[in-house]
């Protein structure tokens, strides 16, 4: 994993995995729609949900929940409204999730779904 959009990349296919055993349905990945991209789009007991992935190389593991500033919660809105309109799937009930990884030598050292962020 030797660059940052890599480290992203794997990240994701990591967390695809995860979300798959806590039974999750994934539904597409790396959607670009509305300006932005959605990770991974899933659905759980019939819950549409948003899955954004963040994954970090780093000793210094803040909360990963700190990383969703103004700027990046108002471009993950507008790309799943963007996304349940162009579907047409406005009467279902949905949720955005984040998955925040740390890998330190190539392994993942800490793993953390946090559900419903915005």
């Amino acid at each position: 994993m030797s660059d940052k959009k890599n480290l992203g990349r794997w990240g994701e296919k990591y967390a695809c995995k995860l979300l798959r055993k806590k039974g999750y349905r994934i539904i597409a990945r790396n959607v670009y729609i509305g300006g932005g991209e959605l990770d991974i789009i899933t659905e759980f007991r019939n819950v549409l949900v948003f899955v954004e992935v963040k994954t970090r190389r780093s000793d210094d593991y803040i909360d990963i929940v700190d990383s969703i500033d103004s700027a990046k919660a108002e471009s993950l809105l507008v790309s799943c409204e963007e996304y349940l309109s162009k579907e047409e799937l406005d009467e279902i009930d949905w949720r955005i999730d984040l998955v925040g990884i740390l890998v330190r030598n190539n392994k993942v050292e800490k793993i953390k779904h946090y559900k419903g962020i915005l």
